[in-house]
């Protein structure tokens, strides 16, 4: 940026003093002959160009969410032990100094599909994304250590090289102490147990969250998983139906009981009036019974020794 400053300047100043005539390259006299040659102005010309084009200072504006890092270039460790934090407009030479500015803001990221082996010997397939971020208290850290990868592609090579490395290392290695089957009944617990392990080996320079490991089991333990899912089901169905089995036999049963009840109930009570029915049927009882009934009117026809039905005493 201060080249082209310094260039735009360079055209005005060089324009008006051409228009003001202050600024020539050959003088003649007043018939128009050429008198001589002006090197000098041609001369301060061409150097004050090459200046402008060559001089090593650069200007460069730190961005918002980002952190300047001013590393030196002349020291003893080539910018390992000289790095300063800058933020704003900054000046600096580009022959001595770099200006590296670092992203702080959570990024996404998500690898290509990976090979791990669960406990057991199983494999698997994962396609690992989590966010990240970079430690502001140890940027200049993470550059030193991490500086050629940096300088080639800045944190997209960090990314694809260094942090790949240990974040499917962490995987695998937590892989490797979970069974297939707990993996997948409990994928949250699994995939803490990768954020945790993660943040142990990058935690120095970045902070790993929200890690998801889109894992996807073998064919095989699919077919597993979906035969014990069905297992359990029919499991459960069997046992509602033994349970409802069982409740409508006690509600036969406790039917049963009401109707024998009402059976021996009614038994009971008829055998009870019948009883009493017995004690109470004396001959006299009989007698008025028949004679309630009778019409008054004897039998005309009576056939041996029959005696009327009612018997007429004075």
């Amino acid at each position: 940026m201060i080249t082209i400053i310094l260039s735009i300047l360079f055209v005005l100043v060089f324009g008006v003093m051409w228009a003001q005539k202050k600024f020539k390259f050959i003088e003649r006299d007043a018939d128009g002959r050429l008198v001589r040659v002006l090197y000098k102005p041609f001369v301060v010309a061409v150097i004050a160009l090459l200046f402008i084009l060559l001089q090593p200072y650069e200007m460069k504006k730190i961005e918002a969410g980002y952190q300047g890092l001013l590393v030196d270039l002349v020291g003893d460790s080539r910018g390992a032990s000289t790095i300063k934090e800058v933020s704003g407009w900054k000046i600096y030479s580009t022959w001595t100094e770099e200006i590296h500015q670092i992203p702080l803001d959570q990024r996404t990221i998500r690898y290509e599909k990976q090979a791990v082996i669960a406990k057991g010997g199983f494999p698997c397939d994962i396609s690992p994304s989590f966010n990240h971020s970079v430690k502001r208290a140890t940027s200049a850290d993470m550059f030193t250590n991490l500086r050629t990868s940096y300088r080639n592609g800045g944190l997209e090579a960090v990314e694809q090289g260094w942090l790949e490395i240990a974040i499917l290392g962490a995987v695998s290695d937590v892989a490797n102490k979970w069974v297939i089957d707990d993996i997948f009944n409990n994928r949250s617990g699994f995939e803490a147990a990768i954020v945790v392990e993660a943040n142990k080996r990058v935690g120095k320079w970045f902070t790993i969250s929200q890690l998801r490991t889109n894992i996807q089991p073998p064919p095989s333990i699919v077919e597993s998983i979906k035969a014990k899912a069905k297992a359990v089901q029919d499991a459960i169905t069997s046992e509602s139906q033994a349970k409802a089995a069982t409740a409508d036999a006690q509600r036969k049963i406790a039917l049963a009981k009401g109707d024998s009840a009402t059976v021996v109930i009614a038994a009971s009570s008829e055998a009870a009036a019948l009883k009493l029915k017995q004690r109470e049927l004396t001959a006299l009882y009989v007698e008025y019974i028949k004679a309630s009934k009778w019409d008054g009117k004897l039998p005309t026809t009576t056939l041996g020794n029959t005696t009327p039905m009612i018997n007429i005493s004075k």
